[in-house]
């Protein structure tokens, strides 16, 4: 990619909207295809942006990519909503496969989308979706008339396996997991690194050699163990997104800037409508 990519949030907040955040969903385009990160909630906005923010490229787009993390409601709840937005546009969905779960992708998202907990099956509901998985090292998509290589490593470390992603060298995505070495070198080199912070671990924090054990609570990763990884990484700009919605956006920000200032790298809090820029030239 040559072009500025431009990242936005539709939703940073995990498991539940809180403080104007909605869940789980990030969404950039690339020519005339429009490429999504998870599914939560905050993929209704686009039923807003299309007729402001997203008004001057809507209409030329003819395709629709949408990857998913893992399974979890707070990041799947959308897709009930897709045909809505997108209309008649062609989408593909990638989602964990049989590295993660031992199936297909269409096979687990057929168990969500059924009767009685839906009116129609996944593939009555998206009558023009297509499914593949999600199985590292990853697959190579043609957009723009260039390949884009998306990188994929699974992660079993939460209470159900979770996928990161890589696009390029842009920038990679990570959520849903507790602070990981392997996480290091799969996000190498890349100049945005968006990863989960689901709570305040600067009083953990001791110095920059810190185990990213230290930074873990189960599931999840706190702030400095996204700071550490991104540090040992190189990573030019670090995101913290899913974010606690216990938490006030204010506590996010002043988590970001601890990192900031204690480990010496540009940690920024993801919030929802804000622009990412990401020049692959710098």
């Amino acid at each position: 990619m040559s072009e500025t990519l431009i990242l936005y949030p539709l939703g940073s907040s995990g498991w539940i909207p809180s403080n104007g955040q909605q869940t789980m969903c990030f969404a950039f385009v690339r020519a005339d295809e429009v490429f999504v990160i998870d599914a939560g909630t905050g993929i209704s906005r686009f039923l807003e942006l299309k007729e402001n923010l997203f008004k001057h490229w809507w209409g030329a787009i003819r395709r629709v990519h949408i990857f998913l993390t893992h399974y979890h409601f707070d990041h799947v709840t959308g897709l009930f909503w897709v045909r809505a937005i997108f209309k008649d546009t062609p989408v593909t969905v990638y989602a964990p496969g049989r590295a993660a779960y031992g199936r297909t992708a269409q096979e687990t998202l057929g168990g969500l989308f059924r009767k009685p907990y839906s009116p129609h099956s996944f593939m009555e509901l998206i009558p023009s979706v297509k499914v593949v998985d999600l199985d590292p090292p990853g697959l190579k998509i043609d957009s723009g008339g260039e390949p884009f290589d998306i990188g994929v490593k699974v992660n079993l470390g939460h209470s159900d396996p979770t996928v990161s992603l890589r696009f390029g060298d842009s920038f990679a995505f990570v959520t849903d997991t507790p602070p990981e070495v392997e996480t290091i070198q799969f996000v190498r080199g890349v100049k945005v690194l968006l990863h989960e912070s689901w709570y305040d671990s600067s009083g953990s924090f001791v110095d920059d050699g810190d185990d990213l054990g230290r930074h873990g609570d189960g599931p999840h990763t706190g702030s400095f163990g996204a700071g550490l990884i991104a540090k040992r990484a190189g990573v030019s700009r670090l995101y913290l997104v899913h974010h606690n919605p216990e938490r006030s956006i204010e506590e996010a920000r002043s988590d970001a800037a601890k990192v900031s200032e204690r480990l010496g790298i540009d940690c920024r809090a993801a919030l929802d409508l804000m622009e990412i820029q990401i020049d692959p030239r710098n």
